[in-house]
């Protein structure tokens, strides 16, 4: 797995509001290419506004996503860059961790 990949998978919306978000914007798509040929200028102008709205959701969840990536990314490096100051600290928290997961899994296997 990419590092790419690895950043998209641990920011991406666990309530689904991405997915939703496309679902709307696809939808308001074939709802405009299904009415392109009813006429009269209410229907006209209505189809307008939505064109224009759905632009604008569009740029905005664009923004959110520039935001979430250089959120990623600034996280991504902060860490990065903690571990190669703390290198030492990182390698025994990491040592600590797996002596106390490995701890409590013979814990565990003693009880059964």
């Amino acid at each position: 797995m990419s590092k790419h990949e690895r950043l998209r998978d641990m920011f991406h919306p666990a309530d689904g509001s991405a997915r939703t978000i496309r679902e709307l914007i696809s939808g308001t798509e074939a709802l405009l290419r299904s009415t392109a040929s009813y006429g009269g200028s209410e229907i006209e102008s209505a189809r307008d506004r939505l064109k224009q709205q759905l632009e604008a959701a569009r740029e905005q969840a664009k923004g959110w996503e520039r935001i979430a990536w250089d959120r990623a990314r600034n996280a991504s490096h902060a860490a990065d860059d903690y571990v190669h100051e703390n290198a030492w600290k990182s390698v025994a928290g990491a040592v600590l961790i797996g002596v106390l997961a490995g701890a409590c899994l013979m814990s565990d296997h003693r009880r059964r």
